[in-house]
């Protein structure tokens, strides 16, 4: 083991590796390739199916809580039986004559057919229907002390009574206190037996399942088919009195609709000779389709008079310029106005010759003076005539308006003398139809009056029941199993969106912005015989193990990470203490110092440090002494039990730590660690609520951060690299350090038996010890 006395880059036969993995990293920083987009409209099956493998004991729980309610529940309810009427209910019945029935009956096509069923099935529960069948049978109401005590019947007697007090019904049953008490026992009879009552219409047929369940199977047969029985009696009840009815009314409504039709076509008669109106519809729609021909005049005239205007007020605001459209467009002003240009060029050309009164000169003025005048006579000519242009225009769109005006009140004057006439003579179409419609179906009722017809019969009567129909034990149980495991599932979810910390590589990555660039497991330090604090030099003790492997791979990670290797300084941080930073930092030193490199652990963490615990190393002389004393970077480096491995401890504790890593003494030292040793690796202190880390992250070339699995939340690694990347930290990369074999979405657990790289299982033949070269 070398001497902490020896000088800082070590020296001996151990020689450094290629050029390239001991240069520094370019001032631009290093960074791996972004890691992969995560869709987020794609459903992961594998990762809901992880969710519910956490909260399975949840899932079951919530499960068995459900099917021993259901148990419960189906033991002590009271057993209901049910039984069946099988009925056919035909739109019409036999017919004696072809005449309709003045009932709904009449109506054909798929929506009629709807609507009469429809009607059908609501009848069937109808309070009038359910009177006849309690009178017939004699039912009396089942006492609640003759139904026996029921759970649910007591939970919902306890929540009827808590939702009236809340919604205030005790008001309302005051105001019901004075209704007939026999008029209310009546009405609660009716409903009790219509509560029983299920009507089941058999899809695509005209049968209909009548059901009544009762605590009593006898019972249940009687109220099935006396419903069945008194809706026929009803429903051919109901016909006839329809019938006689409408005989009845639609013989004074025939003599009210003779009289009216006589009265209207007197008044007509009278109207059309009076007026001398024989026909106006041919002279009205002449006049209306000359009115739409104006009209489309009209529009055509307001576009081309906007159009003329538009142009014309142009030269106006333009104030008779040049730049007006017009102007622009005429080619003999754009003529003239060359030629001004090319005698102007040829005046200035000159004027630095001869002075302004030479013959020449006086020439060539007046020249372009005659130009201006021809330009602004053109100028004036045009905007003269869009002026006319305009004038034009407006006159023509006046004149259309006004022969408008007169066509609208020559066709008002036309629609004001056919008004009453039109009003007279659908009064007497309408009255005609009316009394001929009124006449047709007095003959048809006459004759249908008097037929009864019945379109409802029995199929299958209702029997006995021999079972009960409820409670079913299996359907309970199917419930409340699917309905428990619902709510799990629920609940699962909701606990795992509750749930902030990280699930996952991919979600790391999505947080850092960087790919993860191995995966640590967790190690039990009681297990394997270790303090807590000896769980750094794992990958000494034990190379086989899988966070050796782990680091080896992290260690391959930064090599390939630049082209020129693995970055010389490495800075290892967290969002928070006790993530496993320290661990990993030591075990990834030891990993380059086994593959032959000279490496320098620096311990940054100047509050909590660590470095002295896990090597064993005295603390009396370390990096606060260097930087806030005189000692040398020679004297504070030690070496560690690792060969090509040497250590800075922290030191005496500083009160002032952010000061001191800030320092120009701590740039220096790293400056010639970097060039000493292969690799230097800083063990600095978590981001969250310190600035320690962001100045370490700022003089190291790379930062690698590390997440703990099982701890760290989502909202703290954000935080933590929002504030590396505003300290222009180079993130590398993250390691994700404690991961369980039953980890959170990771894929995989660390089970490793290393059969092919260590010579096969239970194999405890060691490689040979190595040896400095």
């Amino acid at each position: 083991m070398t001497s902490p006395n020896q000088s800082l880059a070590p020296e001996g036969p151990h020689q450094p590796l290629q050029a390239a993995q001991r240069s520094r990293l370019p001032s631009v920083g290093v960074r791996l390739p972004e890691p992969p987009v995560r869709d987020e409209d794609v459903i992961d099956l594998r990762e809901l199916w992880a969710v519910l493998m956490r909260r399975r004991w949840l899932i079951i729980s919530v499960v068995s809580l459900a099917a021993i309610l259901a148990l419960v529940a189906t033991f002590v309810m009271t057993p209901i039986y049910r039984s069946t009427l099988l009925l056919q209910i035909e739109t019409t019945g036999n017919r004696v004559v072809d005449y309709g029935s003045v009932t709904q009956e009449e109506t054909t096509g798929y929506r009629a057919n709807m609507d009469f069923y429809r009607t059908q099935y609501e009848l069937l529960k109808s309070n009038t229907l359910a009177r006849r069948v309690i009178d017939q049978l004699g039912l009396v109401p089942m006492d609640a002390d003759e139904e026996g005590p029921s759970f649910f019947g007591d939970m919902g007697t306890m929540a009827k009574a808590w939702v009236s007090s809340m919604s205030g019904a005790s008001a309302t049953g005051d105001a019901l206190s004075g209704v007939d008490p026999e008029q209310a026992q009546r009405m609660n009879e009716e409903i009790a037996l219509l509560e029983q009552l299920t009507i089941e219409p058999v899809r695509d047929s005209r049968l209909v399942r009548i059901h009544y369940d009762s605590p009593g199977p006898v019972e249940a047969a009687e109220v099935a088919n006396a419903v069945a029985t008194n809706f026929i009696n009803l429903n051919l009840e109901r016909r006839y009195d329809a019938s006689s009815f409408a005989k009845r009314f639609l013989e004074e409504q025939l003599a009210q609709a003779r009289a009216t039709l006589e009265e209207s076509e007197k008044r007509f008669v009278a109207y059309a000779r009076e007026r001398e109106i024989v026909d106006t519809d041919n002279r009205l729609q002449i006049t209306l389709d000359n009115l739409r021909e104006m009209n489309s005049q009209l529009i055509k005239a307001q576009g081309a008079r906007i159009e003329a205007e538009a142009v014309y007020f142009g030269i106006v605001n333009a104030g008779g310029a040049g730049s007006a459209a017009g102007v622009l467009e005429s080619k003999l002003i754009q003529s003239l106005k060359e030629r001004r240009g090319t005698m102007e060029a040829d005046y200035r050309d000159q004027l630095q010759v001869f002075k302004p009164n030479y013959p020449s000169m006086r020439q060539l003025k007046q020249q372009i003076d005659e130009l201006d005048q021809q330009i602004a006579r053109e100028t004036s000519a045009i905007a003269g005539g869009v002026k006319a242009q305009y004038e034009a225009k407006s006159l023509e769109e006046a004149k259309l308006s006004k022969r408008i005006m007169e066509l609208n009140e020559e066709a008002l004057a036309l629609q004001d003398r056919s008004t009453d006439f039109e009003t007279l003579r659908r009064e007497v179409t309408t009255n005609r139809e009316l009394y001929d419609g009124l006449l047709q179906r007095v003959k048809e009722v006459g004759v249908a009056a008097g037929i009864g017809e019945n379109n409802i019969s029995i199929v299958d009567a209702a029997r006995v029941p021999i079972a009960p129909f409820k409670p079913s034990l299996k359907l309970n149980l199917a419930i409340a199993i699917a309905l428990g495991g619902f709510i799990g599932v629920l609940a699962a979810f909701l606990l795992e969106a509750l749930d902030d910390t990280v699930r996952g590589a991919e979600d790391v990555e999505g947080l850092v912005g960087a790919p993860v660039l191995t995966l640590i497991p967790k190690v039990d330090a009681r297990e394997l015989g270790l303090q807590d604090e000896e769980l750094g030099l794992l990958a000494f003790r034990d190379p086989k193990s899988s966070v050796a492997e782990s680091v080896r791979s992290l260690r391959t990670q930064l090599l390939f990470s630049t082209s020129d290797g693995a970055p010389d300084i490495l800075h290892f941080t967290s969002a928070g203490p006790g993530e496993g930073k320290t661990t990993t930092a030591i075990n990834t030193a030891i990993a380059f110092a086994q593959a032959g490199n000279t490496v320098l652990l620096i311990d940054c963490d100047l509050r909590n440090p660590s470095l002295q615990r896990a090597f064993t190393l005295p603390n009396t002389n370390g990096l606060t002494n260097y930087l806030a004393g005189s000692a040398k970077p020679l004297e504070i480096s030690q070496a560690t039990m690792v060969t090509r491995l040497f250590a800075i401890t922290s030191g005496p504790l500083p009160p002032n730590p952010v000061e001191l890593l800030a320092s120009a003494k701590m740039l220096d030292l790293l400056s010639v660690a970097a060039e000493r040793f292969d690799i230097v690796i800083i063990d600095g202190p978590p981001v969250i609520g310190l600035a320690d880390a962001l100045i370490l992250a700022n003089l190291a070339k790379a930062t690698i951060f590390i997440v703990d699995a099982q701890s760290t939340h989502r909202r703290e690694i954000a935080s933590a690299v929002k504030r590396l990347r505003q300290a222009n930290a180079h993130l590398l990369g993250a390691v994700l350090a404690k991961v369980g074999r039953a980890g959170k979405g990771y894929g995989y657990g660390y089970g490793y038996d290393y059969m092919y790289s260590y010579g096969g299982r239970g194999d405890q033949t060691n490689l040979p010890q190595q040896s400095p070269a």
